[in-house]
Order: structure tokens, then C-alpha cells, then sequence
């Protein structure tokens, strides 16, 4: 095996091109900003021209402290008031002095690096499927996905600023815990992830290479009597896991239910359809791994598919709904900034008065917060790409459905070293991320079915349709 084979070579090249792009473009425009349009609030001289006239006769005096005091405490004016919103396009150069700016930046940089690597990793892996090179591009979407996690939980840690919203997430990580626990025991029974049987192949896999490596030469008669057999203490760590990333994906995935909603309204017929398609291909990827379904298809009088071919039927369909979200990221982040425009209809329906500076932050909160809802659109479906692409590669799956032997102890698609090789095997690694991203898939789209009832039912006040856009 080469020290520095294909594989490497690309993910040195792909850190050392991060390096050079990072204060050298800018890929949010790209990727998020582009179709995008913002409202900008009204001045206070076009705030002030909406006041009825004043029979008051001031003194310059007077006059000069009445501004003063304006700029200071602001002014009032009628809810009522028929001010405009002016309509620009979102510019990338204002993000910066946004909250969670660095971190989107990041994203859209790493992220389709990430992927051009383990592309042409897939690629090279195809072409020379005999090459024992070191396959770095799996440890390199590993890197990855700790940098997803890691913008999620600052995400989380910067959005929970009220002992409400600290509940609230303690409570979803709790009901996730428990919840996760119980799938962890009965994953088996229900969806086709041999958990039990990966867990007593990873143990029989680490006594055969203690065994094998004689590092206990006095003990090894004893060495399959005392390997793990109960996995408990695997189920208390997945759903410790997994009830961290429940709470950590609630808000977004509360979020995105807010804007799938929001979008249908402004969609026309066929870009809602791609609507409902990405927020309804989650429940079709769970579908595929029941056993119910597995056992029609793969087992039934027919026949229609192999296991094999199931299995990567699964990936494609998770890659599918990846770009179907790509494809709908522009209303749905069009939507939420229209929030702004809904907030005024909303207020001009009110009776009262408000300061001039509160029309002005409300307006502007929703513009300001338009990274952290970047992040929260795509950072849960891509958490759940990468941990299929791991699942692809670590499995030893075939792009075309080809069968793969799940024992081979030469799997050039690893990226790891010989002994753990050894351990962490095809079935082992097959079953392990497959219960990673059905239980990811699953959070997310309870979390966003759980969000539509809430901004359906529980959301007093139905606010009307957004304006056209217009310079």
C-alpha cells in the first residue's frame, strides 16, 4: 500500500486549495444568496413625513431639544401608517457583520470540496478497483462531519438565550433519549439494520485479533469467554448521542418547517410540487430500509430488486433529496425573509402606535438572521449526505448494485489501517452507519413534521401573501 497514493495526494491538494479560497472567494453567493431579495425598512425622514402636522409653535430651542430627545428615545407614529418597504437583492458583503457568518462561509467552502474529493476518490476506486491506496477521503468527510456538528452546536448554544428555549431543548433531548433507546433495542425488528448481529461480529472481530496479535500469550484461552456479549452500554451511548442531536436540531428543523409552509404559498404549481417532494423524501428513505418493504422486494414472488441493489438504491435516493433541497433553497429562504413583510401587514392591522426604532429592528432581524437559517436549511440534510457516503464506502457497496463480499479482508475502500481494518469490517461499518442515518433521517423529519403542526395549528394568526418583488 502506498504511503502516498491517489488519495492522498487529492486531499492535500483539496487543504491546500481550502487555504488559498478562503479569504480568496466567497462561495456563499453562489450557493445561498443568489435569486435572493431583502426588505429594507424605512428612514426616520420617511417615517417622520408620515405624521400628522403639528399646530405646536416651537422656539428654535424647543425645536433643537425635540430632535434631540428623537434621536435619543425615537419617535412614535400610527401603526396604521401606509410606510413603504423598498425591495434590493441580498448582498453577500452585508452577511459579514452577521452572526454565524464565519461558520456558513466555512460550509460552503468544505463542504463541496468534501465532496469533489470523495467523488473522485469513488472515481479512482472504480477505474483501479485492484489499488491498495490509503483512502484518506473517508477521514477527510469524518472531518467533516465534526465541523457540522460542531456549527450546529454553536448554532444552538448562540439561538438558546431564554430559560424557555433551554427547556424546550432539554425536553426534545430527553423524549429522543428514550425514544432512541427503545429503537436501539428493537432497530432489528422493525428496519433492516442488523445492529446484534454487527455487535457480535465487532466482538468475535476484536478477540480474533487479540488472539491472532499475542499480546496476551498467557491469557488467550480465555479471551472469547470474557469478549463483550451484552450491548448495553452501546445502546445508552448511541442514544446519549442521538438525544444531543435531536436538541441540537430542533430549531432548524422547526425552522425549516416554517419554511416550507411560507414557500407554498409563494410557489407556483411545479415548484410546489418540488416542495412537497423534498419534505416527503425523508419518509420514503425510511420506508426503504422496513422490513416489510425489504421482504416485497427483495424476498417476494417477484423479486424486483436485490439486496445489494436496495442498498444503493437508498444512497441515491438520500442524494436525490439533497438536490431537490438545493434546488428549492431559494423560496424557502425567500420565505423567510419575507417574514419581515408579513410582520408590517400584521402590524398595520393593529391599533395603536410604535417607535419608529422597533419597526426598523423587526424589519431588520429577519435580514440579520439570514445565515443562521442558511445553516439551519442544509446543515441537517447534510449531516445525513455524509453519513451515507460513509455508509457507501465503509460498507463496501457497489454504485451499479453489484454484489460485495461483506467479508473480504482487503477492502481497499477503507480508510483506516490494517489491524482496524480488521475490526471495523464491511458488516460492521454496513450496519453501524446505516442506523446513523436512519436514526438522523428519522429526528429530522419528526422534527420537521412535529414544526408543521405547530406553525399550522398552534400559530395564532394567518398573515397575508408577501409582495412581489419590485426595485
Amino acid at each position: 500500500m502506498a504511503l502516498l497514493g491517489f488519495h492522498v495526494v487529492i486531499c492535500l491538494i483539496a487543504v491546500t486549495l481550502i487555504s488559498k479560497l478562503v479569504r480568496r472567494a466567497n462561495f456563499i453567493s453562489l450557493f445561498i444568496t443568489n435569486g435572493l431579495y431583502r426588505f429594507l425598512a424605512p428612514s426616520n425622514q420617511e417615517l417622520k413625513a408620515l405624521l400628522p402636522p403639528t399646530k405646536e409653535k416651537l422656539n428654535q430651542r424647543n425645536r433643537r431639544k425635540k430632535r434631540e430627545d428623537e434621536a435619543v428615545e425615537g419617535f412614535s407614529i400610527p401603526k396604521s401608517s401606509a410606510f413603504q418597504l423598498n425591495v434590493y437583492p441580498v448582498d453577500v458583503r452585508d452577511l459579514v457583520q452577521f452572526e454565524m457568518y464565519t461558520s456558513l462561509h466555512w460550509l460552503c467552502l468544505c463542504i463541496p470540496v468534501c465532496l469533489l474529493v470523495y467523488t473522485l476518490s469513488e472515481v479512482y476506486n472504480y477505474v483501479m478497483p485492484d489499488n491498495k491506496d490509503f483512502n484518506v477521503s473517508i477521514v477527510f468527510v469524518l472531518v467533516v462531519i465534526m465541523f457540522v456538528l460542531q456549527v450546529l452546536t454553536a448554532l444552538s448554544s448562540y439561538l438558546v438565550s431564554s430559560i424557555d428555549e433551554r427547556g424546550f431543548m432539554l425536553s426534545i433531548g430527553a423524549v429522543y433519549f428514550l425514544f432512541s433507546f427503545i429503537f436501539a433495542m428493537n432497530s432489528h425488528k422493525i428496519f433492516d439494520i442488523e445492529m446484534l448481529g454487527a455487535y457480535d461480529k465487532l466482538s468475535t472481530n476484536i478477540a480474533d485479533f487479540v488472539e491472532s496479535s499475542g499480546l496476551f500469550d498467557n491469557s488467550t484461552s480465555n479471551i472469547r469467554d470474557y469478549r463483550p456479549t451484552n450491548p448495553l452500554m452501546m445502546y445508552i451511548s448511541l442514544s446519549v448521542f442521538f438525544s444531543m442531536l435531536s436538541a441540537m436540531l430542533v430549531f432548524p428543523n422547526f425552522r425549516c418547517a416554517m419554511m416550507y409552509l411560507k414557500a407554498l404559498e409563494i410557489d407556483g404549481p411545479i415548484r410546489r410540487g418540488l416542495d412537497h417532494v423534498a419534505f416527503l423524501l425523508p419518509a420514503f428513505i425510511l420506508t426503504s430500509y422496513s422490513k416489510p418493504l425489504v421482504h416485497q422486494l427483495v424476498h417476494g414472488p417477484r423479486k424486483i430488486v436485490t439486496i445489494d441493489q436496495l442498498d444503493i438504491i437508498r444512497i441515491y435516493l438520500l442524494i436525490f433529496w439533497i438536490l431537490s433541497k438545493f434546488a428549492t433553497r431559494v423560496s424557502h429562504l425567500q420565505a423567510h425573509l419575507n417574514l419581515a413583510y408579513d410582520k408590517v401587514a400584521e402590524m398595520r392591522a393593529e391599533s395603536g402606535k410604535v417607535k419608529n426604532y422597533t419597526i426598523q429592528a423587526m424589519i431588520y432581524r429577519y435580514y440579520r438572521y439570514l445565515c443562521c437559517a442558511a445553516i439551519q436549511y442544509f446543515g441537517p440534510a447534510i449531516l445525513a449526505l455524509l453519513f451515507a457516503l460513509l455508509l457507501k464506502t465503509t460498507g463496501n457497496l457497489s454504485w451499479l448494485g453489484h454484489p460485495s463480499p461483506l467479508e473480504s479482508p482487503e477492502l481497499n475502500t477503507l480508510a483506516l489501517t490494517g489491524p482496524i481494518r480488521f475490526v471495523f469490517d464491511a458488516s460492521v461499518c454496513r450496519a453501524f452507519f446505516s442506523f446513523l442515518l436512519v436514526v438522523t433521517i428519522l429526528i429530522n423529519f419528526s422534527l420537521q413534521l412535529l414544526g408543521v403542526v405547530y406553525h399550522s395549528y398552534f400559530v395564532a394568526g394567518a398573515t397575508p401573501a408577501p409582495v412581489a418583488p419590485t426595485n
